[in-house]
């Protein structure tokens, strides 16, 4: 299998979990993403995936991420208070509501589908605190 095979392979497995369809995934270069760091962004038509990423668990967790924003939008989230990462500081940015939810979310797929935990050791211990309060609530919510 080929690495767009995987992707493909795992987002459905996601979305199968989270109740919703299937978007488009497509491999794009570096220079579409938002930052020098970002491996996937959600547009209105497609999961976008850095293409000179290998298949790793930074990119199975990207999926995930950029997936349960899908989700959050199929599900009405209102997107009016969203700033993006380039607008305010990673602080502020990572302890918005959708991003705690969804960096949560990616988490505890890694821990169920890998066994790894994420750390977000690059991130401060409000945030950390916020995604670990979340991922509880989202393990109530499907056991």
């Amino acid at each position: 299998m080929d690495k767009k095979q995987i992707c493909i392979k795992f987002a459905r497995e996601i979305c199968d979990i989270l109740d919703i369809s299937t978007p488009a995934i497509k491999f794009v270069s570096a220079d579409r993403m938002q930052t020098s760091t970002q491996i996937a962004a959600l547009t209105p038509d497609a999961i976008l995936i850095r293409n000179d990423m290998t298949v790793s668990p930074e990119l199975f967790f990207a999926i995930a991420h950029e997936l349960r924003h899908f989700y959050q939008i199929s599900n009405g989230a209102d997107l009016k208070e969203y700033q993006t990462s380039d607008k305010i500081s990673k602080e502020q940015y990572n302890l918005q509501p959708l991003e705690v939810d969804a960096n949560a979310f990616a988490a505890l797929v890694m821990s169920d589908f890998f066994g790894i935990a994420p750390r977000f050791q690059n991130l401060p211990e409000s945030v950390r605190d916020a995604i670990s309060g979340r991922m509880e609530q989202i393990r109530k919510e499907y056991e």
